[in-house]
């Protein structure tokens, strides 16, 4: 059953692809080129709703067919969560927002979630557990947000990390959740063709804000689900890319005096396609890092014990903060910025 649910949501996902270009087309939802972006020619947007759509119908399947055991409701919370985020994106993609207005309402897809009890144990005052755990939230809804930069980027590192999740969801008996992360991710995978290495049609922000929330509460539903201790650290594992990507960005705009939320050719995996030479190889390059994140990741939840969970995360902090400070020496594309 998993992988019937991830092949039979890719596969509805590519067929319905080209409907919602036209659809797109039709209806004004398109990226039009700008000197920080590498298109050149007026691209569709809507993949996003595709992906959550085809994700949600194939989801809606999988638990009406075939034996389930008691599905935990909080699946209902994820994906509803994720229909927030995606509206406030859809808006974004047609009219435009403003920063502070686009956080707010990430903060109210993210609470969601937070209101049906998925807060982890952090140790720390009720309150203020949930004010740490808002924050990290949408920090990292804007990290994928940030980091759909390039073809192929989020949906691929999506697809990946969400199949690392519904393995553990499913590990501990959540059946619901894996297979709405498991539907996720083969939609994400069924949307790739058209938009990498050369791209027909964009998540949007409507996708990147979708996937960024999912891959949010994938995380914050795995830790809450593990019993406290040092397994939880491994949910974070998984999304460290992106969350380098965001702190990487912030910290070189802060001291080039830039605005943090304007966009630019300045990201992780920009400055590492000017040292690979092409965009179309660099992609696979942060797949494959992606990977092994997702995979130590996974690792750690489920050994929780010490002495790996340290050597796994002292041993990526020291490889990312070296390639962070190699990357951060690497001349920014002034003109696209």
């Amino acid at each position: 059953m998993p992988l019937a649910v991830f092949l039979a949501a890719g596969v509805l996902t590519a067929v319905l692809v080209p409907l919602a270009m036209r659809v797109a087309w039709a209806t004004g939802y398109l990226d039009h080129p700008q000197a920080r972006k590498l298109h050149t020619s007026a691209t569709a947007l809507l993949g996003g709703p595709t992906v959550f759509l085809c994700a949600l119908a194939t989801w809606i399947v999988a638990m009406r067919s075939g034996p389930h055991a008691p599905m935990d409701t909080t699946a209902y919370d994820l994906l509803f969560g994720a229909a927030v985020a995606m509206a406030i994106g859809l808006w974004d993609d047609r009219f435009g927002m403003q920063p502070g207005v686009k956080m707010l309402g990430q903060a109210v897809a993210a609470s969601t979630l937070l209101a049906g009890g998925a807060v982890p144990d952090l140790g720390l005052p009720g309150g203020i557990e949930v004010a740490v755990t808002l924050v990290a939230f949408v920090a990292l809804m804007n990290a994928v947000n940030f980091l759909d930069n390039m073809n192929g980027m989020v949906p691929g590192l999506s697809a990946i990390a969400l199949a690392g999740f519904a393995w553990a969801s499913a590990a501990r008996g959540a059946n619901g959740i894996a297979a709405a992360q498991l539907a996720l991710a083969g939609a994400c995978a069924g949307f790739l063709p058209y938009n990498f290495p050369r791209a027909r049609i964009f998540l949007g922000d409507a996708g990147s804000l979708m996937l960024g929330y999912c891959l949010g509460a994938s995380a914050l539903l795995a830790m809450k689900g593990a019993p406290p201790g040092w397994g939880q650290a491994g949910p974070v594992l998984v999304l460290a890319y992106p969350a380098l990507d965001l702190v990487f960005v912030v910290i070189t705009r802060i001291r080039a005096g830039r605005p943090v939320y304007e966009g630019g050719r300045d990201h992780t995996n920009h400055r590492l396609a000017t040292l690979v030479g092409d965009p179309a190889r660099t992609v696979p390059l942060v797949w494959l890092v992606g990977a092994a994140l997702c995979a130590s990741g996974i690792a750690v939840l489920r050994l929780d014990r010490p002495l790996p969970t340290l050597a796994f995360c002292l041993g990526w902090a020291a490889t990312l903060l070296l390639a962070g400070l190699r990357l951060a020496a690497v001349p920014v594309e002034r003109k696209a910025i």
